[in-house]
């Protein structure tokens, strides 16, 4: 039997001690490939939407209107004037559209050539507009006033010129002032289409075209 050295009996009785104290056991290093647990990510709070005030939705419901307005402002440039026309007045007048047009005219509508023998009658003076014959009332009436779609500006130059005319001591109507300038071009239509006009249909095509 081998005699123990001093030292290895030393440290026999040192663990045979009752007093010395366990150690305590070490946690066993973490392997990295041990899966750890991951804190959720928290996804970053929203703020709350906005709550569409009765102002906002009364803003959009707007604009439509306000597109509707601006597609509608061509038919609001015009306005519905009324002129009395006898039966020969009318067919006249018709006439003298076609004629026109047949000669380069460039009024397509008949209330577009309405409308440009009112503007070259009021560009007339109140001298020269003087000059039309007197429309008489009738013992009976024969006639009609038909309406038509003149634009703003043209009814606006027919006021001023109806003004003009009354401060050179002439009253004429509306109506009669119309007639007197549709009488005008009908006769200039006759003279420019060799003192003659054609026989108009019952019923004017709605635009003519070439």
């Amino acid at each position: 039997m081998t005699r123990r050295s001093l030292r290895d009996r030393n440290r026999a009785a040192i663990a045979l001690d009752p007093d010395t104290p366990d150690l305590e056991p070490t946690a066993e290093p973490r392997s990295s490939a041990q899966p750890t647990a991951t804190r959720p990510v928290e996804e970053p709070a929203h703020a709350p939407q906005k709550a569409t005030s009765a102002t906002e939705k009364a803003s959009t419901t707007k604009k439509p209107a306000a597109v509707r307005k601006a597609a509608t402002a061509a038919a609001s440039d015009t306005a519905r004037l009324g002129i009395y026309l006898t039966p020969q007045e009318f067919e006249d007048a018709k006439a003298a559209y076609l004629a026109d047009w047949t000669n380069g005219g460039e009024a397509d509508t008949f209330a577009r050539w309405i409308a440009a023998a009112i503007e070259t009658y009021a560009a007339r003076t109140p001298k020269q507009r003087a000059t039309a014959q007197p429309r008489g009332r009738a013992d009976e009436r024969t006639g009609s006033t038909r309406s038509f779609s003149i634009p703003t500006d043209t009814v606006a130059r027919m006021r001023a010129a109806i003004n003009a005319d009354q401060q050179a001591g002439r009253w004429p109507s509306d109506s009669a002032w119309c007639s007197e300038a549709i009488a005008a071009a009908v006769d200039a239509a006759r003279t420019k289409n060799d003192g003659s006009l054609p026989t108009p249909p019952p019923r004017l095509p709605n635009r003519l075209v070439r």
